[in-house]
């Protein structure tokens, strides 16, 4: 399936999502010279580390770093409030996302999943397909949302509808540069048996590799195609 796309927008409504969940994709879309653009929603950690600006520059310092070591292009990163997008009028996110998307020519776009316990990925979710929704000349032909180790299956059993993936991307050959990658996330990276662990993150593609007879796996959901 990657072999249709051809500029490509990550959004990510938090540092470490987009490696999280499109990893080891990115270097596969990279290695086939595609465009790989990296949209950091929120600021990351207002909520969680109240006014300690040191702790914002120190995560996207992180993901300049993981994002270089795939290849993908980090965007400039917005401003809007973490843990509380719910707090954002739905309109405004939906216009700041349609001038990046507009703007930027992007034929696929990933997102996480509506499915997710964090309510951030939910509200992202949604301006998403606002954004992207179908009409005359819009660009976007693919749409996508990703699975988010320690948000998704939570999600999986709390929520009435589970994240149902439709689309497997090989990723035993990039694995490792996903790990890798997750290890530039320091302020993120957990001890295993939690989830946002590497061993977590190597079990969630290993699982969802088995499901399809393959060793390693990003799962997603595909939304529309066209």
């Amino acid at each position: 399936m990657l072999d249709i796309f051809k500029k490509v927008l990550i959004i990510a409504a938090h540092p470490d999502d987009e490696i999280l969940g499109v990893g080891g994709t990115i270097p596969l879309m990279v290695q086939m010279k595609k465009k790989v653009d990296v949209l950091i929603f929120t600021d990351g950690s207002s909520t969680q580390y109240f006014n300690n600006k040191n702790i914002l520059e120190d995560k996207f310092e992180e993901a300049r770093l993981a994002n270089s070591l795939l290849g993908s292009n980090l965007l400039p990163r917005l401003d809007f409030p973490d843990m509380r997008l719910d707090t954002v009028a739905h309109v405004d996110k939906n216009i700041a996302l349609d001038k990046i998307i507009s703007e930027g020519g992007y034929d696929t776009v990933f997102v996480q999943d509506n499915s997710d316990i964090n309510k951030d990925h939910k509200e992202l979710f949604e301006s998403t397909i606002v954004a992207c929704r179908t009409y005359p000349g819009q660009k976007v032909k693919n749409l996508l949302s990703y699975y988010v180790n320690s948000s998704t299956e939570w999600g999986n059993l709390l929520q009435k509808h589970p994240f149902n993936p439709n689309v497997f991307i090989d990723i035993s050959s990039s694995i490792e540069k996903k790990l890798n990658s997750m290890g530039m996330y320091q302020t993120e990276l957990r001890s295993y048996p939690h989830p946002r662990s590497l061993e977590g993150l190597r079990n969630t593609a290993k699982y969802y590799g088995n499901m399809v007879g393959i060793e390693y796996a990003e799962p997603f959901r595909l939304i529309y195609s066209k």
